[in-house]
């Protein structure tokens, strides 16, 4: 009978052991406070455009982001819908949208705006200041170029195209890139002549040759197609896949009349995240 006190005994004190130790492995594993995840933006808006942005938050976090104040401007943006967009052990993803209000633009007026940080303002009451990134917003303005585009894409697999046809002839002289210093590794370019049709409207092959500096001048006559493709592969260990990236790249030239234009084609990448990634960005290792 003793015996069976005994054992009985330390049973309960090894399941108390296995709890607490339990409970120390979770509690060692939560957050402090959410981390934005960096976007990297560089985009023209307009009033009610819409930004998204994510932010990485424990599991059972319940709280929400109600808005954002914009440090030395003065500026409120109201959040839109706050909600959880991918889920881990014990961390989630939530991933939340605000639109351009009319007050950021009148700023826009005078220049483009760079935000890396934001003042976030939970429903429960925190204010906490979080590092975005670097997000640079332009005013929307037509871009005037001598193509007229003629379809272009993108899919899954992070890759893309945009043609368009040479409304007069053109001499194409640079390629401009946004954040090359994180970006231009990941990126493989190819110009071409191909025409999209009805029957390979969504075919990203055949690519054209692959364009480096040694590609220009590339010139064009009027009625001639330019397509652009691209695709992005980040190489495993390159701690900038775990970024959000949205811009234009631009083959920049000028047309016959010795006008400079620019020929754009949007580039937005959003990484599908692993339980490694999330221990690299909450390690700070972005």
């Amino acid at each position: 009978m003793k015996i069976k006190k005994a054992m009985l005994t330390v049973g309960m004190v090894f399941a108390i052991i296995s709890m607490i130790g339990n409970y120390l492995f979770f509690t060692s594993k939560q957050l402090n406070q959410p981390i934005m995840l960096k976007h990297y933006y560089d985009t023209q808006v307009s009033v009610d455009s819409m930004l998204q942005f994510q932010y990485l938050t424990n599991r059972n976090d319940e709280t929400k982001i109600a808005w954002f104040t914009l440090p030395d401007l003065d500026i409120t943006l109201p959040v839109f819908e706050d909600q959880i967009y991918n889920t881990f052990r014990h961390h989630q993803i939530k991933i939340l949208h605000v639109n351009v209000p009319e007050e950021l633009e009148e700023i826009m007026n005078n220049g483009e705006i760079h935000l890396t940080e934001v003042e976030a303002h939970f429903s429960n009451g925190d204010i906490q200041l979080m590092d975005i990134g670097d997000v640079i917003l332009r005013k929307y303005k037509e871009n005037k170029t001598p193509f007229e585009f003629s379809a272009s894409g993108s899919s899954s697999d992070d890759t893309g195209f945009a043609v368009a046809v040479a409304k007069k002839d053109v001499n194409i002289t640079d390629l401009e890139i946004p954040f090359a210093d994180k970006f231009e590794k990941a990126i493989k370019l190819y110009v071409g002549e191909n025409q999209r049709t009805p029957e390979n409207h969504s075919d990203i092959v055949p690519k054209g040759e692959l364009l480096t500096k040694d590609s220009f001048p590339i010139l064009k006559k009027k009625g001639d197609y330019l397509s652009m493709e691209y695709e992005i592969k980040f190489d495993k260990d390159d701690k900038n896949k775990l970024h959000l990236y949205t811009f234009e790249i631009k083959m920049i030239g000028k047309d016959e009349d010795g006008k400079t234009f620019s020929f754009p084609d949007t580039i937005y990448y959003q990484p599908e995240l692993t339980e490694k990634d999330i221990a690299a960005i909450i390690q700070g290792d972005q």
